[in-house]
């Protein structure tokens, strides 16, 4: 394989490092990568093959991650995973990344305890993203006996490396004193760095908490503000629970058509609840337009997610 250094201009490689640079930043926040990298591939996929194929570590991690995602290609884990592996000599990102294959058996045969390898030669950088894994692992006990108190001092280390999946998480398990002490206002500041963060479920948990009277004194304004944030974000919970409160009137006038609006947009994101309610309201005419055919395709949708309420009422309807 010819040296990726000199096979590439200076051009390319100044260009490659900027787009590996940007990936890494949102890799490591624990951000939307694939959304990241079908926005840059469009324009910069044959130059990340290209670097690949010269042997270039960041190019191999860039355009691994497209096989491994279907990015304007076809997806192949099993090249994928020859790309990140080869990058691994070089590239911490690429050790993470040859670890979640090993993990999952994503291109090579699963073998956790090498997945535990990557992780922790990773972490010996500060890799948040291994010891959001590695925290992961000792949760499920994949490698490892399980170990709540374990898990959750290593989504601690990778929370205060600015890993957003590792703050909810956190959260989460303090909220349900999982094996650990609850610990309500320490979650919550967990949750909302995640939230700030940009962290759909984040959002959406903080906007639960702001709407749970077991919690203390609801507030339908805060719930509101951080559920439409992960509404934003395509949560289709949080749209599912906008449509509730437009409903209810919560903290507002009734107001069912925005309601029935946000059920909508829920049921198409695959939300069976959402699906049965917009159902019911084809069929019944109630704020829309009766109409049976529509009320069957949303209540046969639900059905099929398991929702029994729409199997039951899809016995009584006739359509044309």
């Amino acid at each position: 394989m010819p040296d990726a250094m000199t096979s590439l201009s200076e051009h390319q490689q100044t260009a490659l490092q900027d787009d590996y640079k940007e990936y890494a930043r949102v890799l490591r926040r624990g951000g939307d990568v694939p959304a990241h990298l079908e926005l840059a591939a469009e324009t910069r996929f044959r130059a990340w093959k290209e670097a690949a194929q010269c042997g270039h570590p960041c190019g191999q991690v860039l355009y691994g991650e497209c096989l491994a995602e279907g990015i304007q290609t076809r997806r192949d884990a099993d090249k994928a995973a020859d790309n990140f592996e080869e990058a691994a000599a070089e590239l911490v990102d690429a050790m993470w990344l040859i670890g979640e294959c090993y993990l999952d058996g994503a291109g090579v045969e699963r073998d956790r305890k090498t997945a535990l390898a990557w992780y922790t030669k990773a972490i010996e950088m500060d890799h948040p993203p291994s010891e959001y894994s590695i925290g992961l692992m000792h949760y499920d006990g994949h490698a490892v006996k399980p170990n709540a108190l374990e898990a959750a001092e290593w989504f601690l280390r990778s929370a205060n490396h600015g890993y957003i999946p590792a703050m909810y998480k956190l959260g989460k398990m303090l909220i349900a004193g999982d094996e650990i002490k609850r610990d309500y206002e320490f979650a919550i500041q967990c949750y909302t760095k995640a939230a700030e963060g940009g962290f759909a479920k984040a959002q959406f948990a903080l906007g639960m908490w702001h709407r749970d009277p077991m919690l203390g004194t609801p507030n339908d304004r805060e719930a509101m503000r951080w559920l439409k944030e992960s509404a934003h974000m395509g949560n289709a919970d949080a749209m599912f629970q906008i449509g509730c409160m437009h409903w209810n009137g919560a903290g507002m006038a009734i107001d069912e058509l925005t309601g029935a609006n946000w059920y909508v947009q829920a049921a198409k994101q695959g939300h069976a609840e959402a699906a049965y309610r917009v159902g019911i309201m084809f069929r019944d005419g109630t704020v829309v337009r009766r109409n049976l055919n529509e009320a069957y395709k949303w209540l046969e949708f639900a059905s099929s997610k398991g929702h029994t309420d729409a199997r039951r009422a899809l016995r009584e309807i006739v359509v044309a």
